[in-house]
C-alpha cells in the first residue's frame, strides 16, 4: 500500500487561453464652452489699400464684440493671409488683384452670446462664418464615467464567454488599450465659408455632445 503525505497534491498541468473583448461607453453633456470662427475677406489690385480696408473693417468688429461684452483675452487672431489672385482668360494667366484673409477666433463661456456675437460681426462688415464649435472645459469627468461603462461591458462580456464555455476566468485582464482620446469637440453645422448679413438674432442651438470611450480587454481563462 503505497503512504502519501498529508501535503501532497497529484495536480495536472493547467492549460490556459487568452480572448479579447470591447467595451464601449457613452455619456451625454451640456456643452459650456464655444469657439466662434469669423472674419473678414476682400480684394483689390493695390495691396497696401487691400490691408487697409481689411484692418479697418477687422478693427470695426473687434470693437463692436469688445462694446457687445466679448473681452479682449477671448478674440484671437487665428489666420492672417495675403496672396495674389488670378483667372484664367483665354488659356491665359491674369492677375485680378491682392486677397487679404483675416480670421478671428472667439472663445466664449456664456453660450447665449453665440447668435449675438455673429450678428454684431456680421452687421460690422464680417463676411467670413466659418463655423461653431461647441465643447466641455472638464471633459475628463464625462470620459472618465464613459470608461468606466467601457470597462463594465467588457467584464460583463468576458464572464459571459467563459460561462458559456464552462471555462474559469481570470477575474483581471492581462492587458487593457483604450482606443478613444477624451477630447471630442463637436463643429455646429452652420458652416459657410462666405455669409452674407442675417436677420437678427441668430439662433444658435447648443444641444447635447457625446463623449465615447472604446477598450479592448484581454482576459485569461482556463480549464
Amino acid at each position: 500500500m503505497m503512504y502519501m503525505h498529508p501535503y501532497y497534491r497529484n495536480t495536472e498541468p493547467t492549460t490556459s487561453w487568452t480572448m479579447k473583448v470591447s467595451g464601449r461607453g457613452i455619456v451625454k453633456g451640456e456643452p459650456d464652452q464655444a469657439t466662434v470662427t469669423l472674419g473678414f475677406q476682400n480684394k483689390d489690385m493695390s495691396l497696401k489699400q487691400a490691408q487697409e480696408k481689411n484692418n479697418q473693417v477687422i478693427q470695426a468688429i473687434i470693437d463692436a464684440l469688445t462694446r457687445l461684452g466679448v473681452a479682449p483675452e477671448q478674440i484671437q487672431t487665428s489666420e492672417y493671409r495675403i496672396f495674389p489672385d488670378y483667372d484664367y482668360k483665354e488659356g491665359e494667366q491674369v492677375f485680378t488683384g491682392y486677397q487679404v484673409n483675416n480670421i478671428l477666433t472667439l472663445t466664449l463661456d456664456d453660450l447665449s452670446m453665440i447668435g449675438a456675437v455673429i450678428d454684431t460681426a456680421t452687421s460690422n462688415g464680417a463676411n467670413l462664418v466659418r463655423d461653431v464649435t461647441f465643447s466641455i472645459q472638464d471633459i475628463d469627468a464625462y470620459y472618465n464615467a464613459a470608461l468606466q461603462q467601457a470597462l463594465q461591458q467588457a467584464v460583463s462580456k468576458a464572464q459571459t464567454i467563459a460561462q458559456s464555455l464552462q471555462v474559469n476566468l481570470n477575474a483581471v485582464p492581462i492587458r487593457i488599450i483604450e482606443s478613444t482620446a477624451a477630447e471630442q469637440p463637436i463643429p455646429f453645422a452652420k458652416s459657410s465659408m462666405v455669409l452674407a448679413a442675417e436677420s437678427s438674432p441668430t439662433p444658435i442651438e447648443k444641444g447635447q455632445l457625446t463623449i465615447e470611450a472604446n477598450i479592448v480587454a484581454t482576459y485569461q481563462y482556463f480549464n
